[in-house]
């Protein structure tokens, strides 16, 4: 039975992701710097290596635990947060869970900073910002786009200004949305924090609402 449900939260994760704050708990070496953890499992297969080879590309140094072994890397991964999809990663006071590269550029640029991101990756983050650097939120979608109509009246209803960029009508904003690995529409932005589809529960969250 515990096979089963590991075998179910590993394919879940490779279709579901979102940023978890883990009680806002961060993992931070002793002379301050961010670590960087990855929660995977023999179980998870490719969704877990893809991974583990994604943040090798990317140069990034980090630790891996088991997040289901039933020890100390069950204890971490409960205690950063997990909550049964992986792979998972900790950064900092950043989260990445399920097969989510757009959520790991971010979260290397708001705990290492932009200069540690592709300059195409860093030119498209600072479209999140005002120009006294202050976070804005910024949505990528299409005018067809059921959920972007969706997000468009939750930000009307709740008073929320956004910047929306058109990445049919908009070149630009084409190669930005590429550039951050967008997958569909809307992609949302609050600085650097990333929401991938449309979820109330989520942006409110990510908003403070």
């Amino acid at each position: 039975m515990k096979k089963l449900l590991i075998a179910a939260a590993v394919i879940a994760a490779g279709y579901y992701h979102y940023n978890n704050s883990g009680a806002n708990l961060g993992a931070y070496a002793d002379d301050g710097m961010p670590r960087t953890i990855l929660f995977a499992t023999d179980q998870c297969g490719n969704a877990c290596d893809e991974m583990r080879g994604y943040l090798k590309r990317r140069r990034v140094s980090f630790e891996e635990y088991d997040a289901f072994d039933g020890g100390s890397g069950h204890e971490l991964y409960e205690k950063y947060g997990g909550t049964g999809y992986l792979p998972y990663i900790v950064m900092g006071e950043q989260r990445v869970t399920g097969s989510d590269r757009g959520g790991v550029i971010s979260s290397i640029a708001a705990e290492f900073g932009l200069d540690e991101v592709r300059a195409r990756e860093r030119k498209a983050l600072q479209r999140n910002f005002d120009a006294n650097g202050e976070a804005r939120v910024v949505m990528y979608a299409t005018d067809w786009c059921g959920y972007c109509t969706q997000a468009r009246k939750y930000f009307a209803d709740n008073g929320i200004d956004y910047v929306e960029f058109d990445i049919e009508r908009d070149r630009s904003a084409k190669r930005d949305f590429d550039a951050l690995l967008g997958s569909g529409t809307p992609l949302l932005y609050h600085g650097y924090a990333r929401m991938s589809g449309f979820n109330k529960s989520e942006i409110g969250s990510k908003l403070d609402l």
